[in-house]
């Protein structure tokens, strides 16, 4: 028509449209003429700003959160550990075994001294850990052999001497519940063995385990007179 917009005449179709579709149904049910209006006056908006949404945003799509990139075949070598890697130990050259003891795996050396929970054993007193998991030795060879154990490795066991018991460091205890008025402070020690690594030893692998099980509890007749 003369004298008016694109706009214009976008937003003056859609309401006629609207209007006829609205008289039509508006017997079918009162639910149904409602929606058809609010339908309307929704495309008018939509068709309203349908050239501001076409000038200011570029494009409607998301865009993923993401970027992809091809997979890298040859990483470069960290040029850090090549400068430190002369002043990190090693255990390439090294005999071990990875224990497990007071619950935890350790890696010992024959005659390392290690600090673990407490053990029920007097100061002198020689034990020996049954648990290996891993155990690292050369052969007649002078090669380096190492055993995986599924989970331990069979006949070997580490030879142990109890040094002394000791206090751990002061451990504070802080508890506290907001709202409720409840607050703790208290200091704790926790009783810790110092022990030394006599021997890492590989026995045959049928070898029968030596010592006494922690269960069940043995029991011991008493004396009757």
């Amino acid at each position: 028509m003369p004298g008016m917009t694109r706009p214009q005449l976008r937003n003056g179709v859609a309401q006629v449209l609207s209007l006829i579709v609205a008289l039509g149904l508006a017997w079918v049910s009162p639910k149904v003429f409602t929606g058809l209006v609010q339908g309307a006056s929704t495309f008018g908006r939509q068709a309203r700003n349908l050239d501001g949404l076409a000038a200011s945003t570029p494009s409607q799509v998301p865009m993923r959160a993401y970027t992809s990139g091809p997979v890298v075949k040859d990483p470069p070598e960290d040029l850090l550990s090549i400068k430190q890697r002369h002043l990190v130990p090693s255990a390439e050259h090294m005999e071990y075994a990875v224990v497990e003891y007071s619950r935890r795996q350790h890696m010992v050396v024959e005659g390392g001294m290690y600090e673990t929970y407490f053990i029920r054993a007097v100061p002198g007193s020689r034990l020996r850990l049954n648990r290996v998991l891993l155990l690292k030795q050369k052969d007649e060879n002078g090669e380096f052999v190492v055993s995986v154990g599924q989970p331990f490795v069979d006949g070997a066991y580490a030879e142990i001497t109890i040094l002394e018991h000791l206090k751990s460091d002061d451990i504070e205890v802080f508890k506290h519940k907001k709202k409720k008025h409840y607050m703790k402070r208290y200091i704790v020690q926790q009783k810790l063995t110092r022990f030394r690594i006599d021997k890492i030893i590989k026995g045959p692998d049928d070898a029968p385990l030596e010592g006494e099980r922690l269960w069940p509890v043995r029991q011991t007749e008493l004396p009757t007179e």
